[in-house]
């Protein structure tokens, strides 16, 4: 299933009055796409009492998963609300953001939390996406139809130097200038001098799916035998802007 902000509020509604009594704060729903995270906890920090204020609760549609699925990320984002609400110092100390180091959301007070509201409604909530959630998950209509769009905008872009050396890195067509822009002003410590720049389009949906670089780059370097070898695992042909 997909969630909608109706679905969220209305169960965290429920679960706020099952599992907290109903002291968790009223907050805003988000719908999101993010890939990596399938739900995201947000807080506010309110500099006049030098703590923070819970904010809001994102869950992800790029993946299609059943509605267990779903419950269970809500509550774990629930889970770090409730943190929040009733332990901002975990995370604010004397107007200075506490670091990771210093406090691990998904530590000893998270885990002792999740074994408390797993046992209610019977759900497991976990740290992490787990291989199961994961296994009966899957890209949504949606997120294919972005994903090929995305695929078929994308680039590797190719900077040789005036000794060979090449650098090479993932973009898009909608980024091409500013990449032009971006090349002309770094220092290449490499070599000494751009010879030449050139962009391919490619086919290969995991590099696809890379961030695209614009005004930072990241990527590889190369000779032009390397170079060759990998646009021809990724089926690239050389285009022209």
């Amino acid at each position: 299933m997909l969630v909608t902000r109706n679905w969220i509020e209305k169960n965290y509604d429920r679960f706020n009055k099952e599992l907290w009594d109903g002291k968790l704060p009223r907050i805003e729903f988000a719908i999101s796409r993010s890939r990596n995270n399938w739900g995201f906890a947000y807080f506010k920090y309110d500099w006049k009492n030098d703590t923070i204020i819970p904010e809001k609760i994102a869950i992800s549609n790029y993946y299609d998963s059943p509605e267990n699925v779903k419950i269970q990320t809500l509550l774990h984002e629930m889970i770090h609300i409730a943190d929040y609400t009733f332990h901002p110092e975990h995370f604010i100390r004397n107007r200075h953001k506490v670091s990771a180091r210093e406090y691990n959301a998904h530590g000893y007070w998270f885990i002792k939390e999740a074994k408390r509201i797993s046992e209610a409604p019977g759900y497991k909530i976990s740290t992490k996406v787990t291989k199961e959630e994961s296994k009966c998950s899957r890209l949504s209509e949606k997120s294919v139809e972005l994903n090929n769009r995305k695929a078929d905008k994308a680039l590797v872009c190719a900077v040789t130097g005036d000794n060979g050396v090449i650098f090479y890195f993932k973009t898009d067509v909608y980024k091409v200038n500013i990449v032009k822009d971006t090349i002309n002003r770094l220092h290449w410590y490499r070599f000494n001098n751009v010879k030449n720049v050139k962009f391919y389009r490619f086919n290969d949906p995991k590099l696809a799916e890379i961030r695209s670089c614009g005004k930072n780059i990241r990527g590889w370097y190369t000779d032009r035998m390397g170079l060759m070898n990998y646009l021809k695992n990724i089926k690239a042909t050389e285009v022209r802007f």
